[in-house]
């Protein structure tokens, strides 16, 4: 009689455990073969600072400009940044004489554009457009509008504008 009332028991708690609903299977992320890429924040301008190039006299010359062309546009130019606005300082290739050292104006940026107004375009249009790439170390300039005038397309693009510390 024991026997059969444990037989019970143990029938009964079997049947009990088969009615309970099944506690849920945690589950895990899908492994895909995609690789997660790194989140980072887009540099939405350059960084504000002094950026500079060197354009000598004979490569302006090469390029078809006249002596005199190449005199104004050779040297150290020394571009600055600071937020929406821009000025260049060109330092004179020795035995040249620049007759406009300064410029400058305002920037507009749009994605990897950006747009210069120069408030004194000295025969040059005086709003122009450059692509530029922020390589960590300098500026790389290309031209997008501004073909009308070769010299600035020139100082522009031709070299990299390296950061200075």
């Amino acid at each position: 009689m024991k026997t059969f009332r444990l037989s019970l028991i143990v029938l009964a708690f079997l049947v009990a455990a088969c009615n309970t609903p099944a506690k849920p299977t945690p589950t895990r992320p899908a492994i895909t073969d995609t690789p997660i890429e790194p989140t980072t924040t887009p540099i939405i301008h350059p960084p504000d600072g002094t950026y500079t190039t060197s354009i000598t006299k004979a490569e302006l010359i090469t390029a078809g400009m006249t002596d005199v062309e190449a005199c104004e546009n050779a040297g150290l130019l020394a571009l600055t940044v600071t937020g929406d606005g821009w000025s260049i300082i060109q330092t004179a290739t020795p035995g040249c004489t620049v007759l406009n050292p300064t410029m400058g104006g305002s920037l507009i940026y749009s994605g990897s554009q950006v747009t210069f107004h120069d408030d004194n375009p000295f025969g040059c249009s005086a709003d122009y457009t450059y692509k530029w790439v922020f390589t960590g170390s300098g500026l790389l300039f290309t031209s997008v509008d501004d073909a009308e005038c070769a010299q600035r397309v020139y100082y522009m693009s031709k070299h990299p504008w390296v950061k200075e510390k």
